[in-house]
């Protein structure tokens, strides 16, 4: 396409030689007439440079940490090192190409450049070196090289994009735990002789204890020796062969997501939640999960080793959705947006020369009706990229709904810059009334779920709650009966909050202020002390996302599991 020096050179000579043939000036009539020659010569050679080759760029090859696979794996908080080679075409010399390998906003960078401005000479290789830090974990895509050419006098300009397709996996830093099995067992799959896990009375074959004989032993319970010697009946126990089994709940609701594309509360709790799932399954307990989303829950049943931790970490990465929500969006932010991507990303679908066609129509069932044109651009675009029925296109740019539906399914597929939607007014959770009913209503949700988990356990259980503070009074006392409710049938709970900033900051966010507002229930005390010394009066666990003593704590609910501290008890109490 022409530039503005291109185009303001074209119209001051056409004024020029207008003026020259009215005045009779015949050497600055061929003079604008050679100049009219010349941009158009150039004209002709440049597209034969920009669409003669198959292909301007080639042998390109991207390296992340020395390996070039089509994907790859890595963990947030971490450096990565790319390089990006590759060779230009011999019809671009004598041009000047801008070269940008795509990185999502995802990521941040720390080191070098991922852009480069080339003048084409005889050297036609060209190498990007730069340095990314991964902020938050989820799959993402580095699609390729985008190019903007433009010829030696700056008169035209041209876009192309050229395909190289990684897939980065980026997994929550997990801290690595401290097992609770013995500092003597390292590399071996099997116990310890002697050494068991669940020290509560069972139907085992290791001997726990010997006690007063109760009506309803079996006699082979019996101890015979002990008998004798104290003159009166004693009762062999021995220790139970159930182990430890846990249960993980997690809040990834939409308002988790807040602060994207940028560290948000919900990478924190996927975080804290792989972190807890690896301690938990390093002594081969039985674990299982809870995810809890807007409008959906995904569990995964109890299971052990290896594979568990898999799975665990495969569902956190499916909700982790690096894009926020769409449901809140109108049809023309939401068009303008992809947009704006796909324009990025796939230049040549909106060549005129392929995507072309009027910006009105009319219809008798549609009636007239003004199509913007980049509507009717994306749609020709969303129907080739998602390979539609041919006329789909035209039906997208009249239907709302359809437009909508493959706008997301653009935005599922490829990472799209979502900063333009978190400076929008429409959030749905903008003001703090809006989001304490969306924290209250994913609260009630978390409550029903907890109870459902409860009922369901089997023996003392381990249950880690990990999702925001309730916010009003009816929540937390909710919250709190749940929890009561689970204690006394014997299991252990663990409420972990998120995370708090220091007493010194100052918050300036109106919403956050409103959240982290004192709310006294009595003098001195303020809701969040208030629920967590409810959540220790009742025998559970209170911690947060940044205490740096929660694996700690983790593994001590699980220590009093195994200590018979938890049905045994509760047991002794009823009695």
């Amino acid at each position: 396409m022409p530039t503005v020096r291109c185009n303001i050179l074209l119209v001051s000579s056409a004024w020029l030689l207008i003026a020259s043939i009215l005045i009779g000036s015949e050497p600055v009539t061929l003079l604008c007439v050679a100049v009219w020659i010349w941009i158009w010569i150039e004209w002709i050679l440049f597209q034969f440079a920009v669409y003669g080759a198959r292909q301007l760029i080639h042998d390109c090859v991207r390296s992340v940490d020395g390996q070039s696979q089509d994907r790859l794996t890595a963990v947030t908080g971490r450096e990565l090192e790319v390089e990006f080679k590759g060779a230009i075409s011999g019809f671009c010399r004598g041009y000047r190409i801008l070269m940008s390998d795509i990185v999502p906003p995802t990521f941040e960078l720390t080191g070098g450049r991922n852009q480069e401005l080339v003048d084409v000479d005889a050297n036609l290789v060209f190498v990007l070196s730069y340095r990314l830090k991964t902020l938050v974990c989820g799959r993402y895509d580095l699609p390729g090289l985008q190019l903007e050419i433009g010829d030696y006098w700056g008169f035209f300009r041209a876009e192309k994009f050229t395909a190289v397709n990684q897939e980065l996996v980026i997994l929550p830093f997990l801290i690595r735990p401290q097992t609770t099995v013995s500092i003597l067992k390292k590399n071996n799959l099997q116990r310890i002789l002697g050494h068991h896990r669940n020290r509560t009375p069972g139907g085992g074959t290791e001997l726990l204890g010997v006690r007063d004989y109760r009506v309803g032993d079996p006699p082979r319970s019996i101890a015979w020796k002990p008998t004798a010697r104290l003159g009166k009946f004693m009762s062999s126990e021995y220790e139970n062969l159930v182990p430890i089994r846990s249960t993980i709940l997690v809040d990834l609701a939409a308002y988790q997501f807040w602060g994207r594309p940028g560290p948000a509360a919900a990478d924190h709790a996927i975080a804290a939640s792989a972190s807890i799932a690896k301690l938990l399954l390093a002594d081969r307990d039985p674990v299982s999960t809870l995810i809890l989303k807007s409008e959906s829950m995904k569990y995964l049943q109890h299971g052990s080793g290896e594979r568990q931790l898999t799975l665990l970490m495969q569902q956190l990465l499916e909700s982790s959705n690096p894009n926020p929500p769409l449901s809140h969006l109108n049809i023309d932010l939401l068009v303008k947006m992809v947009f704006e991507n796909a324009c990025r990303r796939f230049p040549p679908l909106f060549d005129e020369r392929f995507n072309y066609g009027f910006s009105r129509y009319s219809s008798l069932v549609f009636g007239k009706r003004e199509v913007d044109f980049q509507r009717r651009s994306l749609s020709v675009c969303l129907e080739h990229l998602f390979e539609l029925d041919a006329g789909l296109s035209v039906r997208m740019q009249f239907d709302d709904e359809l437009l909508k539906k493959w706008c997301e399914r653009y935005v599922e597929k490829y990472s799209v810059n979502p900063s333009s939607i978190n400076r929008t007014g429409s959030l749905p959770w903008i003001n703090a009334a809006t989001w304490e009913a969306e924290c209250n209503h994913m609260n009630e949700r978390i409550c029903r779920a907890f109870d459902q988990a409860r009922v369901k356990a089997k023996d003392n259980e381990l249950f880690v709650m990990v999702a925001p503070e309730p916010l009003g009074k009816m929540a937390r006392t909710r919250t709190v009966n749940s929890i009561r409710l689970a204690v006394a049938d014997g299991h252990r709970v663990i409420f972990i909050g998120p995370l708090s900033p220091p007493a010194e900051v100052e918050i300036h966010d109106p919403i956050a202020a409103r959240i982290a507002e004192s709310r006294p229930e009595f003098d001195g005390a303020t809701a969040d002390s208030l629920f967590q010394y409810k959540i220790n009066t009742i025998g559970a666990a209170y911690s947060r996302i940044g205490d740096p003593r929660l694996m700690q704590m983790v593994a001590m609910q699980v220590g009093l599991l195994q200590l018979g501290l938890g049905r045994g008890r509760s047991a002794s109490r009823r009695s």
